[in-house]
């Protein structure tokens, strides 16, 4: 229809229509930290029981967050069972959907590292539900796995998916801990169940190779259909930040359908999780359009709350779809840099007004087409 009515009314336009868009920025991480680190500090991170949430829907309260940021996946606070009067969370299946949330954590890269949570898993159990650890994650992706211990009470065992025999007899009906011990440097996990030796193996590749040095989060999952009820509480991470510097970027810049020529802004930001004082500078930026940054670089940036990045882009004039990332580096590292996607697709042609007025008046009158048609000829 629109392209229709451009044919006919080609002729009646004067002018261009000129539009600015503002792109749209996703920023995550604010909400999601579990606890800003310390430099070179030692004790507990982050610890969690519960009990003072609501009952009911976990996803939401105290930083967790159903996978992929979908509601529906959420585990639930109950009173049902609890190590630490009153509350645990409940993982299963609910009204046919696996429960699935996450613990998500930042500056845990470094050092030597403990997370331990109290799980409780009754005799009637039904299928499968894991406890997992992950080296990146992401809403949507990247993820990356270390860590998978899948329990079942039908089996009568915990163990490891990655290796399948490294396993232990299964408790029921009791509240039992699970810990798992992480050195970074030397790239090792130790895994135990109710104080026995479970596993060890890299933690980088615990899954797979190409993992990171980086505790991600936590994640409960309600794995086979219909896996029944189990429970968790007394989460405790404990461990040692370092004393260098550790370079954390958080957003993106997907600016959708844009006009040629327009002015775009958005934002990011620059954080030093580790210990010391962060130097970065933002070291590369796409190719195409006109880039400006405030601030491009930074000195001695403590630990503590981000920097952001206002991000002024002139988009291009030729018609593409447009993919890219900024770079940020720390100066002192050069493996320490952040990519920040970027991406937009020009032109996107704005009908102005007037057509926008006469292709609701022909949508409504259809016999107007006709008369319009035949005027012109």
């Amino acid at each position: 229809m629109k392209k229709k009515i451009i044919s006919i009314f080609v002729s009646m336009l004067l002018c261009v229509t000129i539009s600015s868009v503002t792109g749209a920025m996703n920023i995550e991480k604010d909400n999601n930290l579990s606890l800003i680190p310390k430099p070179a500090s030692t004790g507990i991170f982050w610890e969690d029981n519960f009990d003072n949430y609501s009952l009911g829907p976990l996803h939401g309260q105290g930083g967790w967050e159903a996978w992929d940021d979908n509601p529906a996946t959420t585990g639930y606070v109950t009173d049902n069972q609890s190590r630490s009067p009153s509350n645990s969370v409940e993982i299963a299946w609910f009204s046919g959907v696996s429960a699935d949330i996450v613990q998500q954590f930042s500056g845990v890269s470094s050092g030597n590292w403990s997370i331990t949570a109290w799980q409780y898993v009754p005799g009637d159990m039904e299928g499968e539900s894991w406890f997992i650890l992950l080296n990146t994650y992401n809403h949507g992706g990247p993820y990356h796995w270390s860590t998978q211990l899948a329990v079942s009470a039908t089996s009568g065992l915990i163990w490891d998916y990655d290796n399948p025999d490294d396993s232990l007899l299964l408790i029921t009906d009791d509240w039992v801990e699970i810990r798992v011990e992480i050195d970074f440097e030397a790239d090792i996990q130790t895994a135990y169940y109710d104080g026995e030796f479970l596993l060890e193996k890299s933690w980088t590749a615990g899954h797979e190779p190409g993992g990171a040095k980086n505790l991600a989060c936590v994640d409960l999952w309600a794995h086979t259909s219909p896996s029944t009820s189990i429970y968790y509480d007394d989460f405790v991470l404990e461990g040692e930040v370092g004393d260098d510097p550790v370079l954390l970027c958080e957003g993106d810049l997907h600016f959708g359908n844009v006009s040629a020529g327009a002015t775009l802004e958005g934002s990011f930001t620059v954080e030093n999780v580790g210990g010391g004082l962060l130097d970065w500078e933002i070291t590369d930026e796409p190719n195409w359009g006109t880039w400006t940054f405030d601030p491009e670089s930074g000195d001695d940036l403590p630990p503590g709350p981000p920097v952001t990045v206002q991000v002024t882009v002139v988009a291009p004039k030729e018609k593409d779809d447009w993919t890219s990332t900024i770079k940020v580096e720390n100066m002192e590292n050069p493996d320490n840099t952040c990519l920040i996607d970027v991406s937009m697709t020009t032109p996107m042609s704005q009908p102005s007004l007037f057509l926008q007025f006469l292709e609701r008046l022909i949508q409504r009158f259809p016999v107007l087409e006709m008369i319009f048609s035949h005027l012109l000829g």
